[in-house]
């Protein structure tokens, strides 16, 4: 697997980075092409962090971090225990993430493969549920993506906690938008108070928030 850190991809099939030969062996539903779009609005100078909100098992860790490079790390957030269709029984069940007690616990794997990535330097960890984090979060955020439970009422919480960090202008990526009820209700949402449509690939949509943040309808 290649370590480069080269310049910052884009979409198009002719520049296809190296270390997306090796991203569909880490477990999870975001695919090359989300990835990519990631990794290029990490890649754009704004001020503030860049955080995700859901992490499982690195995917989309790595492709942020792989468009940081060397700027401050992603701020990755989860408490690590699944979402009920993770767990024992549920529709995405991995036996590899459940320890010795019986309980989920994805926090080894996630950290095993940002260090096969060679972006470990490049993230941040807080085990953490999403409203908890928000209530200690300093820092201004720049890009927002967030992929965790995906229940309308709990992206609804979470955006309600985490949009007073973001910047002006700052970036909303929302997974799985026409998939899961959810994020595509909450998507609609940031469209009626003035959010802008960015770009979307897949299922991930990239939002740009106004100069003046409103409250959400």
């Amino acid at each position: 697997m290649s370590h480069c850190r080269g310049k910052t991809e884009d979409t198009i099939a002719t520049d296809r980075p190296s270390w997306l030969d090796e991203f569909e062996r880490v477990p999870g539903w975001l695919d090359p092409g989300e990835a990519l779009l990631l990794s290029r609005l990490a890649a754009e100078k704004r001020p503030g962090r860049v955080v995700e909100i859901g992490s499982y098992q690195g995917r989309s860790a790595i492709a942020l971090a792989k468009g940081l490079q060397e700027t401050a790390p992603l701020l990755a957030i989860d408490t690590f225990r699944g979402s009920p269709e993770h767990w024992a029984g549920g529709e995405y069940f991995d036996p590899q993430t459940m320890d010795a007690d019986g309980a989920i616990d994805t926090l080894p794997l996630f950290r095993k493969h940002i260090c096969d990535f060679g972006v470990e330097h490049l993230v941040e960890v807080w085990r953490d549920d999403s409203l908890s984090a928000a209530g200690r979060m300093i820092d201004p955020v720049s890009l927002l993506f967030i992929d965790a439970d995906h229940a309308y009422p709990s992206v609804r919480r979470d955006l309600g906690a985490w949009l007073p960090h973001l910047v002006a202008r700052g970036i909303v990526v929302l997974h799985d938008v026409g998939d899961w009820e959810g994020p595509t209700r909450a998507a609609a949402d940031l469209l009626s108070c003035g959010f802008r449509r960015l770009d979307q690939v897949g299922t991930a949509l990239a939002l740009e928030a106004p100069s003046q943040l409103p409250l959400l309808p």
